[in-house]
């Protein structure tokens, strides 16, 4: 299948579609006593079996014509608009999506979709939780200290009202790599299975940079001032040289004030911070790299060797030795 193909089977109607749009009513692939409902029964959850047969990731296109009315889950829901927009009540807010963006949903959060027109194609990327914090998590990790602020805001989604939305229209990048996705979903061949697991950290990258320089999202911004991004790329920049005092000179902040923002975004102090940069520079050094662990060490602000060592053998669990035969 490619990208055009992909267009014509998006478009086509299926069989709840000719019939939610005859009767306007919404035609539940899930029959009602499938459905679990919470405690008091005011809200209907979804079953996870009747999802995850083929494995933890799951894409579909979402039904039109008919409204989805009030549930939830206990997976992580990822929306893709890739025609036309769509209307969506989160937690009693409403949200509206155009071509080309992109939501999570956290688990649990009572959501409907009104009814979406003929030009209106939404698409629905479901993963267990667990599988969304190890696919995501795993992969940006040790890339620096903003990737690591990023992937772990964008997977602790309580912080931002249980949804993020990210104005992605513009990526182009973006829409080609999901598009890829569901062609290898829909059109399943050897290995499209294992393809698409490779493809969800490329798109959870991409969906990082527009989560960087998403001026509409408004964690990234300290006080009016700079953002924390910009901070924290500094940090990673000059994490050898800059103190706490230095860095909030450059920002225009006062220092108290800069090492408390910090801490509560972050949950690391600015100490904290340049340490665990360090250790993210130590690692690539040593998986990328023939150089001398005491050269690494004095190469990453540290005089002492052993002292390197034991910070080293704190924060990964094993030696620099060790680390470097893992590669």
């Amino acid at each position: 299948m490619n990208h055009h193909q992909l267009d014509e089977y998006l478009r086509i109607y299926n069989e709840v579609e000719e019939m939610q749009k005859k009767t306007k009513k919404n035609i539940n692939d899930i029959s009602n006593h499938d459905w679990v409902h919470l405690s008091g029964g005011e809200i209907p959850r979804l079953p996870d079996d009747f999802f995850f047969d083929k494995g933890p990731i799951v894409i579909s296109k979402h039904n039109r014509f008919a409204d989805m009315p009030l549930h939830l889950h206990s997976f992580i829901e990822l929306n893709y608009v890739y025609s036309g927009t769509c209307k969506q009540i989160v937690n009693g807010e409403e949200l509206v999506l155009q071509e080309g963006q992109v939501s999570i949903l956290d688990v649990d959060v009572p959501h409907s979709i009104p009814a979406l027109g003929e030009n209106d194609i939404l698409i629905n990327i479901i993963m267990k939780k667990e599988t969304f914090s190890t696919s995501f998590l795993s992969q940006m990790g040790n890339t620096g200290i903003v990737s690591n602020f990023l992937a772990n805001a964008m997977s602790e989604n309580q912080k931002h009202d249980h949804y993020i939305l990210f104005h992605s229209q513009e990526n182009e990048n973006l829409q080609y790599i999901i598009k890829n996705i569901m062609c290898e979903f829909f059109d399943e061949r050897e290995y499209s299975l294992e393809l698409v697991k490779f493809y969800i950290p490329v798109m959870f990258t991409e969906l990082m940079r527009v989560f960087q320089y998403d001026k509409n999202f408004e964690l990234n911004r300290l006080s009016g001032k700079a953002s924390i991004i910009e901070v924290l790329h500094y940090i990673e920049l000059h994490y050898n040289e800059c103190s706490l005092t230095s860095l909030a000179s450059k920002f225009n902040f006062n220092s108290n004030y800069l090492g408390n923002m910090l801490k509560e975004r972050t949950g690391m102090t600015f100490l904290e911070l340049v340490q665990m940069q360090r250790m993210i520079r130590a690692s690539i050094l040593l998986k990328n790299t023939t150089k001398g662990i005491d050269d690494i060490a004095f190469e990453i602000g540290y005089e002492s060797s052993s002292f390197f060592h034991k910070k080293f053998k704190q924060h990964f669990g094993c030696t620099p030795s060790q680390f470097r035969k893992r590669k």
